[in-house]
């Protein structure tokens, strides 16, 4: 009877991660191919351009490419298959589905096969892992190989076998490749793994210790630090000589975004379960500590420790709860973990004192983890039509978006003044009218900041409700907007794709040179938008596109007279 019921508990569990896996990819992949590549995603990709493999392997650019792995990947798409939307994401979706697959295997011997189901239905519907699977930023693969790397280590405390020690600091360094902020979490296990060997050996006076003995522990240490200045010294020195200090320093954590960064780690901004979600954190640790006080008690550094380097590096853009987070984001599954264990301790002391059923348990448990995603950002980000998933408006807040203003980011240093905000009754009337009339026929719209925060098309899309399609000028040369290793948030993507070496290289489906009627035509556009000045103050702080006006002539004998146009747009029908 023992063997039938381990092996329906096995059933169970492979059933539960099963259906996470699935809800995981779906959520994942969903509109991916459609998404518009935006902000921070450029960095890397302009970065990779006419350089080789190893001045991408040996240099970074902070802030921007500080990716070493993903800078080497782009300029290895460039020479290969080409550039676009899927392409270009694929390793951090794969990173974002492994985090879901792999993590809930290596924690079910740490924490339970309960706990470890609750927590992969946890990482399936987390808003921000979601997020950072869906763009070309390392913080999807910080998240995996920084949770996988502290799993492993409870392994490897656990068994003392060294494949699980290997397994840690592979995970461990890999972080820290994909970012450096990851040196915490690589870091804190083994330090605290040898701190527990020598208070049990020398102060407890133990005569054997539990756990690998400590010419594993210093070996593991001292090849994770040599591995790590192999991968990352020589760029980190040339960055301290260059562009480093123009980043660090400049930042300050700010004590307002932290019930901000509360509501992103809970992924959702309703407060009553925000404040279960942590009330649940606080009773996982506490189970955590008492269970197995080594692995509780990393756990729960790991928090303190990424403040303090927050406030020892004070990054730009530190005041606001995104960039904290995305800096933390190891913490993320962590924290899920953490409320895992909390969710099925209270099912324990309940079932303890009445009958509470397994049946039962399970119900609730979905039934709390499907209010997190359901009254979180998920509903109204991933719905079509929306080419703008990842943009800043759908990802730095998790309450109900307020659509009678476009978006604002906080990202945006204090002496910055210029409005850049949007009032729904400043958006164009053909944007009203066009969503009275739903159609699959996509629009073009002409020229896009990269940007998030000077980019509001996704804010007129709200309105039209229409498939975008960005236009671009493939021949744009401005003197300002690009620097040696980045963009900036006012750069026109023409300016970025101009600089493509081959127009062959470029595969994307979200953009289409403005010169290729032919193109646009067979993409069946029923209307190309040109943007004569946004509203706001936007136009402000832009550089003029050159020739738009002799677009607009080439348009008007090709295509004739404009359909619309106000003090903003001109419209072309097709």
């Amino acid at each position: 009877m023992k063997r039938i019921f381990g092996q329906e508990k096995d059933r169970s569990f492979i059933a539960i991660l099963a259906v996470a896996l699935l809800v995981g990819i779906f959520l994942r992949s969903y509109l991916l191919s459609s998404q518009v590549f935006i902000d921070d995603e450029w960095h890397g990709f302009f970065y990779a351009f006419h350089k080789g493999p190893f001045f991408l392997l040996t240099h970074f650019s902070v802030p921007g490419a500080t990716c070493i792995p993903l800078n080497f990947y782009c300029w290895l798409l460039g020479k290969t298959i080409g550039w676009s939307e899927i392409s270009l994401r694929v390793p951090t979706w794969l990173f974002g589905v492994l985090c879901v697959l792999l993590c809930p295997l290596f924690a079910e011997k740490v924490i339970g096969r309960q706990r470890a189901a609750w927590l992969a239905l946890l990482l399936a519907i987390s808003p921000l892992l979601i997020f950072y699977s869906r763009i070309c930023r390392p913080y999807s693969a910080v998240a995996f190989f920084g949770f996988a790397a502290v799993l492993l280590a409870a392994r490897w405390m656990q068994t003392g076998t060294l494949r699980y020690g290997i397994g840690f600091a592979i995970a461990g360094v890999l972080a820290f490749y994909f970012h450096l902020y990851a040196v915490v979490i690589a870091g804190t296990p083994v330090f605290t793994a040898i701190l527990l060997y020598l208070y049990s050996r020398f102060v407890k006076k133990n005569k054997t210790v539990a756990g690998p003995p400590l010419q594993h522990l210093l070996a593991i240490a001292a090849g994770m630090a040599v591995a790590g200045a192999i991968l990352v010294l020589p760029a980190l020195i040339r960055s301290l000589r260059s562009t480093f200090f123009d980043v660090a320093g400049h930042g300050t954590p700010e004590w307002k975004s932290v019930p901000h960064v509360l509501s992103l780690f809970s992924g959702t901004g309703q407060p009553v379960l925000v404040a279960v979600f942590w009330l649940l954190l606080g009773i996982g640790a506490v189970e955590q500590v008492r269970r197995n006080p080594w692995f509780g008690s990393t756990l729960l550094i790991l928090y303190p420790l990424h403040a303090l380097a927050l406030l020892l590096s004070r990054p730009d853009g530190a005041q606001s709860a995104i960039v904290v987070t995305r800096y933390c984001i190891p913490l993320v599954p962590i924290s899920l973990l953490l409320v895992a264990c909390g969710l099925q301790r209270i099912f324990d002391f309940l079932a303890s004192r009445m009958a509470l059923r397994p049946a039962l348990q399970t119900v609730l448990g979905v039934g709390y983890i499907a209010a997190l995603a359901f009254a979180g950002p998920l509903p109204q980000t991933y719905v079509s039509p929306n080419n703008f998933t990842s943009h800043g408006a759908f990802q730095h807040r998790y309450g109900l978006i307020d659509w009678s203003h476009s978006f604002s980011s906080d990202i945006t240093p204090p002496e910055f003044t210029i409005n850049t905000i949007l009032r729904a009754e400043e958006v164009s009337p053909f944007y009203m009218e066009l969503g009275k009339s739903p159609s699959p026929r996509p629009i073009v719209e002409f020229p896009m900041l990269i940007g998030d925060h000077f980019n509001p098309l996704y804010y007129y899309q709200h309105f039209h409700c229409r498939p975008i399609i960005v236009g671009y000028a493939s021949d744009v040369n401005l003197g300002e907007g690009l620097s040696t290793g980045g963009v900036y948030g006012n750069t026109y993507v023409d300016q970025v794709l101009s600089l493509v070496p081959k127009i062959s290289q470029l595969k994307f489906r979200t953009f289409i040179p403005m010169e290729d009627l032919a193109a646009i035509r067979a993409r069946n556009v029923q209307y190309i938008i040109i943007h004569k000045r946004f509203e706001a103050q936007l136009s402000d702080i832009l550089m003029p596109l050159p020739d738009i006006r002799s677009l607009q002539r080439e348009y008007n004998l090709k295509i004739g007279p404009p359909f619309y146009e106000d003090e903003h747009i001109v419209v072309y029908r097709l």
